[in-house]
């Protein structure tokens, strides 16, 4: 790295990202989501829905207080809407200690969320075989 230059570790930037979202997702209105059209891809070509189809309308019914909404969008959004907090809270509380950034690389693998995600394939499958 040359003099000046900031690494910024994956972590960081997806903390960010998933902050980024929740409050998009509080700024953006319920009737904004409720109608709108398709915009994935996936859905687009098969008819059936991706593993984070509704995740949009899930976020936005969270953020409204609208958990059942939300959970009927996609049974996953309101944890990833906390989780995103958390770890955005994280991410900022170990910038402000000086510990820098955690091992995303070493998080994705903690068998916790080696279940989360396949927990989260099974309800992906679930849900294309009775949309299907």
């Amino acid at each position: 790295m040359g003099t000046g230059t900031v690494r910024v570790a994956e972590s960081t930037v997806l903390a960010s990202i998933g902050a980024a979202a929740v409050v998009a997702a509080a700024c953006i209105p319920v009737s904004a989501v409720e109608d709108g059209p398709v915009i994935c891809p996936f859905r687009h070509l098969t008819g059936l829905p991706c593993p984070g189809c509704g995740l949009t309308r899930a976020f936005v019914y969270t953020m409204h207080g609208d958990f059942s909404a939300a959970v009927t969008a996609h049974a996953f959004g309101p944890f990833v809407v906390v989780l995103a907090v958390v770890s955005a809270v994280v991410m900022g509380v170990r910038r402000a200690r000086g510990s820098g950034p955690f091992a995303l690389r070493e998080a994705v693998t903690h068998p916790v969320v080696l279940l989360g995600v396949g927990v989260w394939m099974a309800y992906a499958i679930a849900r294309m075989i009775v949309a299907g």
